[in-house]
């Protein structure tokens, strides 16, 4: 019988204010949703065990840092990427302002970190559906290229879609880029 491997992984989740990205952890983390938005103020900082049923010598365990998304707090948020193996960029598919922005993302997380196993999220499909969508799935689709992500996925935080999908997609390109699978 093979020994178990334990790692711990860093995973960053960026992008601007309102996205979902807190709703994102809390659905991950401990299967809720919260209706009320209360703004993140410098991190949030949540940890969840990985279920890789192909890979049972692995073990792992997720750090997720929740980054507060809006400008003013952007002179805080470098220190919170250094020691990350992975980044989650999310966008709101009804506010194409947050997917506008994510170049300045990108930028910001990677002067600090490099290239990291990445991908990208268009959070709220579930609100996109009742016809507020702004952001098309081929624009997601091309601009995971342009930010090396591997994977594009459209996520609903509130009902739950692709949500561990994606994090559990991370974790294994992590372990791919750092030769452990």
């Amino acid at each position: 019988m093979q020994a178990l491997k334990s790692y711990i992984y860093k995973i960053c989740v960026v992008g601007n204010g309102g996205v979902g990205k807190t709703s994102m952890v809390l659905r991950y983390c401990e299967n809720t949703f919260k209706e009320n938005y209360i703004m993140t103020i410098g991190s949030n900082f949540s940890t969840k065990t990985v279920s890789l049923p192909d890979y049972p010598q692995l073990q792992v365990k997720l750090q997720i840092w929740d980054l507060a998304g809006q400008k003013h707090f952007s002179f805080v948020r470098p220190p919170f990427y250094r020691g990350a193996t992975g980044i989650i960029y999310v966008f709101d598919l009804t506010r194409r302002s947050s997917f506008a922005d994510l170049n300045e993302w990108k930028t910001e997380v990677q002067k600090v970190v490099g290239q990291k196993p990445a991908l990208l999220v268009g959070n709220k499909i579930d609100i996109a559906r009742d016809g507020k969508r702004e952001v098309a799935s081929q624009d997601g689709e091309s601009f995971k290229n342009e930010i090396n992500a591997k994977k594009y996925f459209e996520t609903s935080a509130k009902e739950g879609d692709s949500v561990e999908q994606v994090f559990k997609l991370l974790t294994l390109e992590i372990l791919r880029s750092s030769g452990k699978i």
